[in-house]
């Protein structure tokens, strides 16, 4: 029996929005119906090149009414997500939408309310989380016979393009009316999200943040990050518009390593690897020597594909998964990282989960096969 094919709706134009198109486009399950923009010329000329058959609206409205759009996707900014997440909501509209996900606390709480009370899934753009890579390194770490207790996690998300004298003066992420969390919102959520995946979702005691550099309005270019846990274990990251691009992320068990250094977006659209290693001493500490234990190749599996494929079949069945509550905690660490950072890197403790973003009764952490969407 062939898959139920859910039809999307594009609440907006941006650039971002013309990969999700070709993800759905490229998916098993998925087919995009409508797109809305405030130009109705915009939403045609991207429909002719990026969703061709969709219905281009004149209004973000229009896409919701529109009775056969199933599930939206949000690229709008952030500070315009939580309006068009509450109003998906009251339109019965499933949510896929970028990160963060909200200015506050409070407005992720309340949108992520919304969507279950209406009985529809949310979910946040972060399509790492969907590559079969993540399923296999979790096999990887979970050995703790061979690779031991997780003590630390290190890892990065940087581009240049801040250096462009025209990129900084008008690309919303330097915006603080827009984005106020700049790269730390932009490229430090995947930091926080893989740090919280390799220690099983469990809260973190305390964190740190310090914004080395900013712009006038107080948007973060610049920032590195300490996650303290329990029993002295950590995760350290920095992320920046000004550096060369890099995003590799390296987890530290007790007796061996992996890493793999394109865990935001894959180097290639197929293939997907990773290294597990282990350093000995050598005679008179002459040499560390490097052994190298595994070196993997996941492929064929295209990452934001399988996050539309994912997404659309938790449309069709009606399950509320445990999406909601991952991204509701990455919000927040988030935003515990940004307050430390105004206070100069003072630790800071993560705001409590509401009961809308607890770890279901019973269970201290999320089971690691729950959020790669394989429970």
């Amino acid at each position: 029996m062939s898959a139920e094919v859910v039809s999307w709706g594009i609440i907006g134009c941006a650039g971002i929005a013309e990969k999700t198109c070709q993800a759905i486009a490229d998916a098993k399950n998925a087919t995009v119906v409508a797109v809305g923009s405030r130009n109705v010329d915009k939403a045609a000329n991207f429909v002719k090149r990026h969703a061709p058959g969709a219905a281009p609206y004149a209004s973000y409205d229009d896409v919701l009414k529109d009775s056969r759009v199933q599930a939206v996707y949000i690229p709008l900014p952030t500070a315009m997500r939580k309006e068009w997440v509450l109003k998906a909501a009251a339109n019965k509209k499933h949510v896929l939408c970028e990160k963060p996900i909200a200015v506050s606390n409070e407005d992720a709480e309340e949108m992520i309310k919304a969507c279950k009370e209406a009985g529809v899934q949310f979910m946040d753009n972060t399509m790492m989380m969907h590559h079969d890579r993540l399923k296999k390194i979790q096999e990887i770490v979970g050995n703790h016979d061979a690779f031991g207790a997780v003590k630390h996690v290190v890892s990065c998300f940087t581009i240049p393009f801040g250096n462009e004298e025209e990129w900084a003066r008008n690309n919303i992420r330097m915006n603080g009316s827009t984005e106020p969390y700049g790269a730390l919102g932009d490229l430090g959520w995947y930091s926080i999200r893989i740090s919280q995946w390799a220690f099983r979702y469990e809260e973190p005691q305390e964190v740190s943040c310090h914004y080395f550099e900013s712009t006038e309005d107080a948007v973060p270019i610049t920032a590195h990050a300490i996650l303290k846990y329990s029993g002295g274990r950590t995760a350290t990251f920095d992320c920046s518009f000004k550096c060369s691009l890099r995003q590799w992320v390296e987890v530290v068990g007790e007796k061996h390593r992996v890493s793999w250094d394109d865990f935001v977006v894959t180097h290639e659209k197929d293939e997907a690897r990773y290294t597990v290693a282990e350093a000995g001493i050598a005679e008179k500490a002459i040499t560390f020597p490097k052994r190298v234990l595994e070196e993997g190749n996941v492929q064929k599996c295209v990452q934001h594909v399988k996050l539309i494929e994912n997404m659309s079949e938790l449309v069709s069945k009606g399950v509320i998964d445990h999406w909601p509550t991952i991204s509701e905690q990455t919000q927040r660490i988030m935003m515990a990282l940004h307050e430390s950072a105004k206070n100069n890197g003072t630790w800071t403790k993560a705001h409590a989960p509401s009961r809308v973003g607890q770890v279901p009764s019973g269970h201290k952490t999320i089971p690691m096969n729950c959020e790669l969407g394989y429970a």
